[in-house]
């Protein structure tokens, strides 16, 4: 081969993906993020299902404790906390979301909302908060 002729073209290889390396400030973030998670869901359900009615704060509360609890899962620094949540729980939070905050509260079924608050979104705010705390592996 000549100097003059063309050199052959090299193949692209991806190189492989790595996980992003877990931060204090990562950890920080996420549990600064349950932190308000869980304010916003005690404030929702601690005056009762009767208080939480369409047009009450503790109403707003619930629906920003679903926003928040979806938003996890929107940020690559926090998945190495959130990997053990199933992903037909992680769709039903996205879908909560949506309806709370593009559809409005008329189209959100209030029982399930409360029933979601209540009994559902607490063993995963544990789960995430255990999962935050974990001291890092070596």
């Amino acid at each position: 081969m000549r100097a003059s002729d063309p050199q052959p073209a090299k193949r692209f290889t991806r190189a492989p993906r790595t996980e992003p390396p877990l931060t204090d400030h990562a950890r920080a973030n996420f549990l600064e993020s349950v932190d308000a998670i869980e304010a916003f869901l005690s404030y929702a359900v601690g005056s009762g299902r009767s208080a939480f009615q369409r047009i009450s704060p503790s109403y707003a509360s619930g629906s920003m404790a679903i926003i928040r609890a979806a938003a996890l899962f929107e940020t690559d620094e926090f998945a190495p906390f959130v990997t053990n949540t199933p992903a037909e729980v992680v769709a039903a939070l996205r879908t909560m979301r949506n309806i709370a905050s593009h559809a409005g509260y008329r189209a959100m079924n209030d029982e399930r909302l409360w029933v979601t608050l209540t009994t559902e979104l607490p063993p995963y705010i544990a789960d995430w908060r255990r999962a935050g705390e974990k001291p890092p592996s070596d």
